[in-house]
């Protein structure tokens, strides 16, 4: 059986998804927080790419963890600001064309 080469993603697509995880919400994190177990089943729905952890105790207390945003926006800054200028002029027009 022959295996698929899995295409890694490109410096651009990274920039992306640094950006999109940076600037994630928090809504559906706490949705997922807020329903019973038995309503789970439904989460391919919930954009829940930012939270890293999830933790519900037997008291009932739930913990949420999500990426650090700050973190991501140094790595994605420091990233930019080494890619020259024509790199960072066409980043910034791509995240204006997907507001």
């Amino acid at each position: 059986m022959a295996t698929k080469a899995v295409r890694l993603p490109d410096r651009e697509q990274i920039i992306r998804q640094m950006w999109r995880l940076a600037t994630a919400g928090a809504g559906d994190a706490v949705k997922l927080a807020c329903s019973p177990p038995e309503d789970w089943g439904e989460t391919k729905k919930l954009e829940l790419d930012a939270l890293t952890e999830f933790k519900r105790g037997s008291n009932g207390v739930v913990e949420l963890k999500f990426v650090d945003r700050g973190r991501l926006l140094e790595r994605l800054l420091d990233t930019v600001d080494h890619s020259g200028e024509v790199q960072v002029e066409r980043f910034l027009q791509a995240m204006e064309g997907e507001s």
